[in-house]
């Protein structure tokens, strides 16, 4: 005849450590759960790789690869508005804070940041090497800037004054004066990869030169930050 097992009722002990092992960590990951930001950008571009794979997961909608560069554009295009606006906004408040408000405009471009400097600031009559004064301006501009990743255009322009042998003389020295600002900030080590020069000569004035007022106004140098999606995209990134 058969012993009947005397086994203590109910479950193992070892059973009840172990379940309150679990419950714990189901109640410590639903806790990250609820604190964790989920990048819909990134959701999204994951589904669009895993509907590309064969026989790992099957969606019963097909994911909208149109949908999510849609959806990436957006994400990006959001944030590089929010970068300019900060960038500019550090800008003037730096201008206001050295009364330089009448010689230098911060400007939202397509491009990104146009910074406008008027050429008394940083050059004598038909010069184009900078003054020492010019030089701690442009120290504050490569601080904001240089931890961006804005590039740098930099762009020289005069007045319809002809100077020199000829006319063509006002080009070479806006493009001389563009290339002394690229030079400034390369030597005090911004990329030289970030940077470029452009010249424009008397073609390109903000007002009409018909006033001394006006001829003022046009004889400038701009740096312009260009916004990382057209630096990076490679698009023509002048007006």
């Amino acid at each position: 005849m058969a012993k009947k097992c005397k086994c203590p009722k109910g479950a193992p002990k070892w059973m009840t450590t172990f379940s309150d092992l679990v419950t714990l960590l189901l109640t410590f990951f639903v806790l990250l759960l609820s604190m964790a930001n989920f990048d819909k950008v990134k959701i999204y571009q994951f589904l669009g790789v895993m509907a590309g794979g064969v026989g790992i997961l099957e969606f019963q909608t097909p994911i909208n690869l149109a949908e999510i560069n849609t959806v990436t554009r957006i994400a990006t295009k959001e944030a590089v508005e929010d970068s300019v606006k900060r960038v500019q906004e550090v800008l003037e408040d730096t201008v206001r804070s050295q009364n330089l408000e009448k010689m230098i405009s911060i400007i939202k471009t397509d491009k990104g940041i146009s910074i406008r400097i008027m050429d008394a600031v940083f050059f004598t009559t038909n010069s184009a090497r900078l003054l020492e004064s010019a030089k701690p301006i442009l120290d504050k501009i490569i601080m904001i800037v240089e931890e961006t990743p804005y590039s740098l255009n930099i762009e020289g322009h005069t007045d319809d004054t002809p100077v020199g042998r000829d006319s063509f003389f006002n080009w070479e020295l806006a493009s001389d004066r563009a290339v002394s600002v690229v030079r400034y900030f390369s030597e005090e080590g911004f990329d030289p990869r970030r940077l470029s020069s452009s010249g424009y000569g008397e073609y390109h004035p903000l007002v009409p030169n018909i006033t001394s007022e006006n001829r003022a106004r046009n004889r400038r140098v701009e740096i312009n930050l260009i916004s990382p999606e057209l630096s990076t995209a490679g698009e023509n990134i002048f007006e």
